[in-house]
């Protein structure tokens, strides 16, 4: 049996079901108090949702996934508050807010790039050095023409970039490997 989490999570997968509780015993339903959450997103319209309150100050908050099917995926904040009354004599507490991350739905994606953000600079450094290489620019670093003057980048900057992004790619290799429990064996980056 799965345990409920007792905090919001910080990623959602648009799409899936989600599902945590939490106690707030000075916000007690029975004294009035409701919890909501609303989840601003990047692009489209907030979500807003209410838990389910329990006894004692404990609430339920359960998503279906129709209910986060819609979500666009990128970075968002998931704000927590409670509200007791209404109209002029309304009370309203706000709890926290937390940054959210909205993976995409996979199960309707047409398309998905799956690879982290270092993972993607990597790739396009190296791609930027052979198209660099092959047009034969590696010995012009900067040229005059009238008033104008042009830089570019050196190899060496380049190699210093695709240099950086190895050994991020090798600590989320590291770290995944960690967090799978396994060994994640050596890792060898160029400096």
């Amino acid at each position: 049996m799965i345990e409920t989490p007792t905090t919001a999570p910080t990623s959602f997968r648009a799409g899936d079901s989600a599902a945590w509780k939490t106690a707030l015993p000075e916000y007690d339903a029975a004294d009035g108090w409701s919890l909501i959450y609303r989840m601003i997103l990047p692009f489209g319209a907030a979500a807003e949702f209410s838990a389910t309150a329990g006894t004692g100050g404990d609430y339920a908050v359960s998503l279906s996934a129709t209910a986060t099917s819609t979500w666009q995926a990128g970075a968002g904040t998931l704000l927590s508050r409670v509200e007791r009354g209404s109209g002029p004599g309304l009370e309203r507490v706000t709890l926290g807010q937390q940054a959210v991350t909205i993976l995409p739905n996979l199960a309707t994606a047409s398309s998905f790039d799956g690879r982290s953000i270092a993972a993607k600079g990597l790739a396009d450094a190296r791609t930027a050095l052979a198209q660099y290489m092959a047009k034969g620019q590696a010995h012009v670093a900067e040229y005059h023409i009238s008033d104008r003057v042009m830089k570019f980048r050196t190899t060496q900057d380049i190699l210093d970039l695709i240099a950086y992004y190895e050994r991020e790619v090798a600590k989320e290799r590291a770290t995944a490997a960690l967090m799978q429990g396994t060994a994640p064996g050596r890792v060898y980056t160029r400096f």
